[in-house]
């Protein structure tokens, strides 16, 4: 299995976390002990994200120096944004959130930095308050009104002028959206930020982001980097509230983690409303093993496609160089004589003809005339259990194929837009907006109307999965030795439970969304399912089939397709636009580089 802790918490579990510790604390005669904790680890990443080194790793270093003005060098640039970097700004609700960034801020400014602390509420922590004051910092008192009010004066200057803030408004304890003053002085401080780009660091959520599911509602603080305390919260990874959040970093605690739990509901099932956050490069990179040493093509894997057609002809160039890019054996390709032609001239490694595979691809570039040979595939893929992954146009083709498909073998990539027309013909009438709205939501709708694994793909990618797992001993069935039959499948999943492990990817460039970047994912996916896995037939129930299809494997093919589209735009320092081919071929580079 993938995880089975560090899962992502609402808002209320996360806070019933922090008040045990509190109430911990204050038993012992220390409450604040835990928010100076917090303070502390805050202060730390404040201070390395205002270094001027840390200012200029986060830009090329031709875009630091250019805005500089021609000329300067790495020093002198650096030693420009130190004065600039010196003066911090934190703007601090009435709350504990608040009372975390009042003790951040004293931490900051007992290591040398000019820190000014505006108090947005006539109220605030007293004690942290008073600690603030003591180590020299600047406090300006709003009493309750908005930040609007300052425009004008001194302390606005201050605001402009600070190259850094620390938004402690309000977090993970707010209920609904903002209102009143908070509210305006949220939209006033987008407003500067959409004139004058800042960093804005947010303690745990940026403020104004109050819903679990990701759902905005009212004006969120947009910030630059988030500091998850201890935990990913799920609101912190899903869209649309996730394009908020910028960078996510995570701040851990001594009780970091939080693990699932394992009692089945009432449907056999255990972690069905779970969200995990990927963020691992090391775990991605296991999916695409190196091959061992008399390792022949077809012991690496032999994936199949129907991709491309004479309407839509690269898709079957991108799908193939995405599926090349897994590492697998070979790749046999079903398509017209034109993107034969198209895939050889670029590939010639590829096989126009037939054989023995080890997972298929149907849909990219796909047309009314490619639609015989995309059923065939999936038909034998339901015959033979073999992984099969559905893309773009064969879509359309899931809801007469239910009967005939294996669903815990078969993985569908729609986007928001497919999504919802799929799930519209399997009688759910939804629309896109509604999918972009809750992602994950809907994502969990199309593998209940199929049984399929869903992978979602929108600006962050959803990854709605599950494995069948004998607990007794801890494992997957996965005897690829062991035959495969309705009866043999049914008795071995009499035995097994259900374990959801839905993942969030990372939030990749803006650039990654172009024409054919879905196709060279959905042929990395097919490649990956392709590849050889490890397995214990000591372990495995008698008669159970490959275990082929996890959430570990399709959430590596997502996150790494996302690291080679950063890694494509970064060529071209993330400000210039790249295609589909770039994303395909930095799958490679980034696979390199994980194995240093």
């Amino acid at each position: 299995m993938l995880i089975l802790d560090g899962r992502a918490l609402s808002f209320a579990e996360s806070r019933a976390i922090e008040r045990a510790h509190v109430e911990a604390a204050t038993a012992e005669g220390d409450p604040d002990r835990y928010m100076r904790q917090v303070a502390e680890k805050v202060a730390d990443q404040v201070r390395y994200l205002s270094d001027p080194i840390a200012w200029l790793w986060d830009l090329p270093a031709t875009t630091a120096v250019t805005r500089l003005g021609e000329g300067l060098g790495i020093d002198e640039a650096a030693a420009h944004i130190e004065d600039m970097d010196a003066c911090l700004v934190a703007f601090v609700g009435g709350g504990d959130n608040g009372g975390d960034a009042l003790y951040a801020c004293a931490m900051m400014a007992e290591r040398g930095k000019v820190v000014t602390a505006f108090l947005l509420k006539p109220t605030c922590h007293a004690r942290a308050l008073e600690t603030a004051r003591e180590a020299g910092v600047g406090i300006v008192e709003l009493s309750g009104r908005s930040l609007r009010s300052l425009e004008g004066t001194p302390e606005w200057n201050t605001i402009c002028g600070a190259r850094v803030w620390i938004d402690g408004i309000v977090g993970i304890g707010a209920q609904g959206p903002l209102t009143g003053e908070l509210a305006e002085t949220v939209t006033c401080l987008n407003e500067e930020l959409r004139a004058h780009p800042k960093k804005v660091i947010a303690i745990d959520v940026p403020s104004g982001l109050t819903d679990d599911d990701g759902h905005v509602a009212g004006p969120i603080l947009r910030a630059t980097h988030t500091l998850a305390v201890g935990v990913y919260k799920r609101a912190q990874i899903l869209p649309p509230a996730v394009e908020y959040c910028g960078q996510l970093r995570m701040i851990g605690m001594y009780w970091s983690g939080a693990h699932t739990d394992t009692t089945p509901d009432a449907e056999g099932r255990i972690g069905a409303g779970d969200l995990y956050y990927y963020d691992s490069d090391e775990r991605a990179a296991a999916a695409v093993p190196t091959p061992a040493f008399a390792d022949d093509k077809y012991a690496r894997g032999v994936v199949g496609l129907v991709a491309g057609s004479d309407t839509y002809p690269g898709a079957g160039l991108l799908a193939t160089r995405g599926a090349l890019a897994s590492g697998v054996g070979m790749v046999r390709l079903n398509s017209t004589r034109r993107v034969q032609d198209l895939v050889l001239a670029a590939e010639p490694g590829v096989v126009m003809v037939g054989g023995r595979i080890q997972a298929a691809l149907i849909g990219p570039g796909m047309d009314e005339d490619r639609r015989e040979d995309a059923l065939e595939l999936a038909h034998f893929c339901g015959q033979s259990g073999t992984p099969l992954v559905i893309d773009a146009g064969a879509l359309d083709l899931v809801p007469e194929l239910l009967g005939t498909i294996v669903p815990d073998a078969t993985v569908l990539t729609p986007h928001y837009g497919e999504a919802a027309r799929l799930l519209s013909e399997l009688g759910k009438p939804t629309t896109r907006a509604q999918v972009a709205a809750a992602p994950l939501r809907y994502a969990r709708a199309l593998h209940e109307a199929t049984g399929a694994h869903v992978v979602l793909k929108g600006p962050v990618t959803i990854v709605y999965s599950f494995e069948d797992v004998d607990l007794t001993h801890g494992e997957g069935a996965d005897d690829e030795n062991a035959p495969y039959s309705d009866d043999a499948r049914s008795s071995a999943r009499a035995d097994l439970t259900r374990v959801y492990e839905p993942t969030v990817a990372r939030v990749t460039t803006s650039w990654a969304g172009v024409a054919g970047s879905g196709d060279v994912l959905a042929g990395l996916i097919a490649g990956i399912l392709a590849r050889p896995t490890a397995h214990n037939p000591a372990s495995t129930p008698e008669g159970a089939r490959p275990l082929l299809v996890t959430s570990a494997r399709l959430s590596a093919a997502v996150s790494l397709h996302a690291s080679a589209a950063q890694t494509a735009a970064m060529r071209r320092e993330g400000r210039a636009p790249i295609q589909a081919r770039d994303i395909a071929d930095a799958i490679p580079e980034v696979l390199a580089a994980l194995s240093l």
